[in-house]
């Protein structure tokens, strides 16, 4: 029984990393077909960046496992690219173009594939790194791993500072952009795609959490990673609220899209 449940919350985990790996990319998408980027609270974006800075950075540090500094790496990369293109859109102020915004079957397809093949070969290449993980109880948690860094360490400290600075980030992160959508009445330029794979990262987290243990001690020691998955995660389902509320405020249509732009 113990067993299954680890297996089951290690592909809930893996599920959580799968939406985050594709989340920032329609918003990316999105903002190039319609060469403007005024639906994204420039806090929002600050707050994600500085989050994505401060796990990236705690997990060099700590020297956690490949797939922890890999992601890290590449989520702040792909953060970093949204926030150069919302800059330069919403300083050059380029017009949108009418370009159909809904994505094709085939695209789908391509990507859905990139992205099995990118997880893929980055699970194997932190297996085989980190040589010391089998298929066995420590296995299936892939964000655990006992710290090789002293904790009487400056070095300890600063990387488990910056590892916990992350929370507040990504938690204040989305009440900014529900304010901004609700202050404009809507969403136009917003990708709902964004907002399911977030909301599905948060939601898979948790219940990779939950379902690993319901002991009190663990709930306890798990509290700000639970906190920091919970309120994002409602505030995304929010976000996805107003988006079907203010659904008939678009000033522009897509092509044959039935959601609006994912």
């Amino acid at each position: 029984m113990t067993e299954t449940k680890e297996i089951v919350s290690f592909v809930f985990g893996w599920l959580s990393i799968l939406s985050w790996v594709v989340a920032l990319y329609p918003q990316i998408r999105l903002n190039f077909l319609l060469r403007k980027a005024e639906a994204l609270s420039p806090f929002f974006l600050l707050c994600w960046f500085l989050g994505d800075i401060f796990n990236a950075t705690s997990c060099l540090v700590l020297d956690q496992l490949f797939v922890q500094k890999f992601l890290g790496i590449f989520w702040l990369s792909t953060d970093t690219i949204l926030n150069i293109s919302h800059f330069y859109f919403v300083c050059t102020k380029k017009k949108y173009t009418s370009a159909a915004t809904h994505f094709r079957v085939l695209e789908i397809f391509v990507y859905v594939v990139i992205a099995g093949l990118v997880i893929n070969n980055v699970v194997w290449a932190g297996f085989y790194y980190d040589s010391e993980l089998s298929f066995n109880e420590a296995a299936y948690d892939i964000c655990k791993k006992e710290a090789v860094i002293p904790k009487n360490t400056a070095r300890y400290w600063i990387g488990t500072i910056l590892a916990y600075a992350t929370i507040p980030m990504f938690c204040f992160s989305r009440p900014t952009q529900i304010y901004k959508n609700w202050k404009r009445k809507s969403t136009e330029g917003l990708s709902t795609g964004l907002f399911i794979a977030t909301s599905s990262g948060n939601i898979n987290q948790l219940i990779s959490m939950f379902v690993n243990s319901q002991k009190q001690k663990y709930l306890i020691e798990k509290t700000p990673y639970i906190i920091a998955a919970a309120i994002p995660a409602i505030c995304d389902i929010i976000v996805l609220i107003q988006i079907q509320i203010y659904k008939g405020n678009q000033k522009y249509e897509t092509l044959n899209d039935p959601v609006e732009a994912l």
